[in-house]
């Protein structure tokens, strides 16, 4: 298993500071998080390495990730081994606050998809400073609960959406979640393989480019690459996804 490496120094720290709300960046909580904290860095597939016994938060100061279950299997897909490399859970960016929990409640592992900065909590010890701050655990609830609702979102997709749905819905929140963008066109480089996106939405990669085929043919997405879209109405694609409106939530 590949290491972690050292980071320049305090550099997630310092992003981390930056990112904590108005106000509450050079307080007495913030230091106590910050003191907290194990900045580290991870090249492009590489994962971090597993606790036995701690809960961790790990805040992405850059870059993507995937965090990922090991020996689990989709909903349906008939294999308890789950794909090879894990069951894909959700896919994060910078700015995000991601749970990883303990090994002996399950191998859940972060797996960087582009070269990434980490900011590494103990979650007891940071929940108990954070306590310290509203302004500062109402941010970390409202980001944790943002992440329940994308993956309460996604396992309903598995059971109820056809695979149009999901690619579509998928794209959408890629969208909202790299540009912004909620109407209208935009583009963006996704960082994960297709392999990755068809084991998050329970669909084969065979599926995942059949689908971004036929939104092509019907002039909704272009690609280029492995990796770049433009999307052309992105409230267009909220419908397919079955979102009920122009605007993607």
């Amino acid at each position: 298993m590949a290491t972690l490496s050292p980071p320049p120094p305090a550099f997630g720290l310092e992003q981390f500071r930056a990112a904590l709300p108005a106000g509450t960046g050079e307080g007495r909580v913030a230091d106590g998080l910050c003191a907290l904290g194990e900045a580290a860095q991870l090249a492009r597939g590489e994962e971090l390495a597993p606790d036995p016994e701690t809960d961790r938060l790990v805040w992405l100061a850059s870059g993507a990730a995937k965090l990922v279950a090991r020996g689990a299997a989709p909903p349906g897909a008939g294999t308890p081994a789950g794909p090879p490399g894990g069951q894909v859970l959700a896919f994060h960016f910078a700015g995000d606050l991601v749970s990883v929990l303990r090994q002996k409640d399950g191998d859940f592992r972060l797996v960087a998809l582009t070269p990434c900065d980490l900011v590494i909590f103990p979650s007891d010890r940071f929940l108990d400073h954070a306590q310290g701050d509203p302004a500062v655990l109402r941010s970390v609830l409202t980001r944790s609960l943002q992440a329940l609702h994308r993956s309460r979102t996604r396992m309903m997709q598995m059971g109820h959406k056809s695979a149009a749905a999901r690619i579509a819905d998928f794209l959408v929140s890629m969208a909202e979640r790299l540009t912004g963008a909620t109407r209208g066109p935009c583009a963006f480089a996704l960082p994960m393989s297709r392999r990755d996106i068809g084991d998050s939405l329970g669909l084969t990669i065979e599926t995942v480019s059949r689908q971004l085929t036929e939104l092509r043919e019907a002039g909704l997405v272009a690609t280029e690459g492995r990796s770049k879209v433009a999307i052309t109405d992105v409230g267009a694609l909220a419908r397919i996804a079955g979102r009920g409106g122009s605007k993607a939530g």
